[in-house]
Parts: structure tokens; C-alpha cells; sequence
């Protein structure tokens, strides 16, 4: 029998709600942070979307150096040779990071790798686990989402790509912000495709940390939470980031899944979707987890259709019981929510490049799909809801062709009905 010790908290400084991005300088002043590195998305620094905060930073009377140059994967080259430099010569008190998901991975990764003269793979989970303490400076952070999905600004995660567009994992509490501000406002110039792909990927993550084994009765209260918040607002903040409730509800969601992400873990779906959003395909990370979901539940129903009962409940505010209650209820849901929200800009596998007796074995020597097999090698030890062979990841894979081929069509007919 598997049994887990409980593990849970909130180890951070929280703000949530509208305006709460202009808290920044009351924490500055309050820890007498006098030289800040501003880590930016280039799109809202140059658009002028973040220039209040550099006010409000300024308004501490602190000095500013700024970071720009975000890769949408963030790149461990360009997070070597020149975030790290520039951090090194301005000598920052702290990092104040404002953007998405490639944003505050960036940031995290200057802030880890601080005055330790490597490289950021140096940290990543293979060579730095999880409860290693630093031995030398890091950086603290303050973290501004600008988008609700990777919940990257409440876990301990990173994700940094090699010179091979690999993409690796830092997963640590020396990356963890010291400080959060979520500030449903900073979302509402997120185009409709961004908001689609993010949320879905909270969406996502809030269903597999509550379906994981890893679970327990904290994550799973965050995860439920969550799941009723992605049900009632996901449609409304694609449709109009800039709706002030469906905003707060997107952003809170995104942040009760990343509570959860940091303790309970993740499922197939983010294991497969690793290898889909990189080279030869570049879809959008929440896109292509958005894209495996029908298939992965399909594959679990077996395993936990109690807990798919509750998710769906929460996202429906139904009340079936569980004779009342089909895997299928589920999964029909998420395919009309796909093409509702138009993941994968209506695309297919196909239509993505995707050739199963050209890429299928590729896929499957990823070395996230690797690691996974291997640390989720029986049934006793696994933390998914059931145990997958490769065999089954392959199966899994297939089935997501048919899937998003099936939304592609639908999406298609809906278009030639207008």
C-alpha cells in the first residue's frame, strides 16, 4: 500500500486582487530593496503596459537596471550570457519580474544561478534536487503575472530549454518568489490566443494535480477550488481578458492550481505535451496540454472516475452521483470547451506537421517521457492515476490525433455554418 506523508503550506508572500501590483513599492521600501532588476516581456515593456510598475519601483526610490530579451521557452544561453551578467554587474538587492510564464521562468533562472559562476543547467532537478540549499547568493524575487496559466509564480518550478531546444526542469524553493502580486488588471491586454492556451493550462494542471497520486487533502481542496473557478469564468476572459470578474476568477484559479502543482505533481498530459510545444511542432504549451486532454482522461476514467466525477461537477456545478455519472460526460466537455476557446488555433496533430510513422518514436524518446517511465515504473510506485507503459503513452498519443482531428473538423463546420 502507498502511503504519503502530508505536505503542504504556502511558503510565500501572497497579494491577490485588482491593483495589487502597485504593492511593489510599499515591499520595497518595507525591505530596503534600493537596486531592482526589472525582468520584463519585451511585448509589455514595449507597449508600455508595464511602465506603472517601473513607476511604482522608482517611486520607492529605488535604482532600476531592465531586462528584456525573453524567449518564449527561455533559453539557457541567453539566461548565461546575458541576464546573468547584467545581474552581476548591476548588483540587484532583488528581481522584480513582470510578464507569463517564459517571464518569471527567465527570472528564476538568473535569480538561482546568483554568484555561483555556472551555468543555469547546473541546476536543474538532475543535478540540483529538489530540497538542495544554495551555498551561495541567490536572488530574491517579486513576480507580476501578466498571464493566468503557469502558475509560476506560486511553485517552485522552471522550465529552462538547452541549446537543443530541450526543455528542463529547475525544480527548488531557491526559485520559489519571496513575493507575489496577482493583479487580475495586468491580464487584460492578453491576446485572445495567449488567454487560451494560459488558461487552459491552468485548467490542465488544476485536473492533474487533483487526479495524482501525489495528492493529498490540501492540493486537493486547492485543485477543486480551482476547477470550479476555470468552470464558471474560463469563456468569459478568452472571450474578453479585460472582464474584471472573469479576470479575478482566471487569476485565483491560476493560483490554487499552482499550490497544488508545487506538492502534488502532474500527469500524463504536461509529460506529453513537453515534446509537442518544441521542435518540429513549437505548439503553445497550454495548447498542446489543452490538445492531450480528452485522450488522457479517456485512458484514467478507468482508474478515478470518482475524482472526474467531482472535477466535473466543479466545472459544471452539476450534482450527478456516481450512478449518474460517465467518464464520457467529462471528456465531451473539454472537447466542446476546446473548440469553444479555439485551442490550437483550430489545428490538428496533422495540420501541426504531425506524421505518426515519422515522429511517434521520436516522441517517445523525449527524456521527459523517459524520466517519467522510469520513475513511474510500477503500479505501486506510480503517481499517476493509473500506471502507463510506453505502450500506453503511445496509445495515448494516437488517440490525441484522432481527437484533435475530430475538434478540427467540428471547428471547420461551424465556420461554413456562419
Amino acid at each position: 500500500m502507498r502511503i504519503l506523508n502530508m505536505e503542504f503550506g504556502v511558503r510565500q508572500h501572497i497579494y491577490q486582487g485588482a491593483g495589487c501590483a502597485a504593492t511593489v513599492k510599499d515591499i520595497l521600501e518595507r525591505e530596503n530593496w534600493k537596486r531592482v532588476l526589472l525582468v520584463c516581456g519585451p511585448g509589455l515593456y514595449k507597449s508600455g503596459a508595464a511602465a506603472h510598475i517601473e513607476e511604482y519601483i522608482k517611486a520607492a526610490g529605488a535604482q532600476v537596471a531592465v531586462f528584456t530579451n525573453i524567449r518564449p521557452n527561455p533559453e539557457a544561453e541567453t539566461i548565461d550570457s546575458q541576464g546573468v551578467p547584467l545581474a552581476l554587474e548591476f548588483k540587484p538587492d532583488v528581481i522584480v519580474a513582470v510578464g507569463g510564464g517564459s517571464t518569471l521562468d527567465t527570472a528564476k533562472g538568473i535569480a538561482i544561478v546568483g554568484d555561483s559562476g555556472k551555468s543555469v543547467l547546473e541546476f536543474i532537478v538532475m543535478k540540483f534536487p529538489p530540497g538542495t540549499k544554495a551555498v551561495h547568493n541567490t536572488l530574491p524575487m517579486i513576480v507580476i503575472p501578466s498571464t493566468a496559466g503557469t502558475g509560476s509564480e506560486v511553485c517552485k518550478n522552471a522550465v529552462i530549454s538547452d541549446a537543443n531546444g530541450l526543455k528542463l526542469v529547475i525544480a527548488n524553493d531557491e526559485v520559489l518568489p519571496k513575493y507575489a502580486l496577482l493583479d487580475p488588471d495586468m491580464l487584460k491586454t492578453t491576446p485572445p490566443s495567449v488567454a487560451s492556451a494560459t488558461a487552459m493550462d491552468t485548467f490542465v494542471q488544476a485536473l492533474e494535480t487533483f487526479t495524482n497520486r501525489n495528492a493529498n487533502d490540501f492540493t486537493r481542496t486547492q485543485s477543486l477550488r480551482a476547477l470550479e473557478l476555470v468552470g464558471k469564468h474560463i469563456k468569459a476572459y478568452v472571450a474578453n481578458p479585460a472582464d474584471k470578474e472573469a479576470a479575478n476568477g482566471m487569476s485565483l484559479a491560476c493560483m490554487y492550481a499552482g499550490f497544488s502543482l508545487g506538492y502534488a505533481g502532474i500527469g500524463q498530459d504536461h509529460i506529453i505535451s513537453h515534446p509537442f510545444s518544441e521542435e518540429p511542432f513549437y505548439i503553445a504549451h497550454g495548447d498542446a496540454c489543452a490538445m492531450l486532454l480528452p485522450a488522457v482522461i479517456e485512458f484514467n476514467g478507468l482508474a478515478c472516475k470518482e475524482l472526474y466525477r467531482q472535477a466535473y461537477n466543479a466545472l459544471t456545478g452539476e450534482r450527478l452521483s456516481c450512478a449518474e455519472f460517465e467518464v464520457d460526460y467529462l471528456i465531451d466537455w473539454v472537447v466542446t470547451l476546446n473548440a469553444d476557446i479555439h485551442v490550437c488555433g483550430d489545428q490538428s496533430m496533422a495540420e501541426h506537421g504531425y506524421v505518426e510513422a515519422q515522429h511517434l518514436d521520436k516522441i517517445m524518446q523525449h527524456p521527459v517521457i523517459q524520466g517519467a517511465l522510469m520513475r513511474n515504473g510500477t503500479a505501486d510506485t506510480t503517481e499517476f492515476p493509473r500506471h502507463t507503459s510506453e505502450a500506453e503513452f503511445r496509445y495515448i498519443i494516437k488517440r490525441t490525433a484522432v481527437y484533435s482531428q475530430a475538434q478540427s473538423d467540428h471547428a471547420k463546420d461551424r465556420l461554413e455554418e456562419v
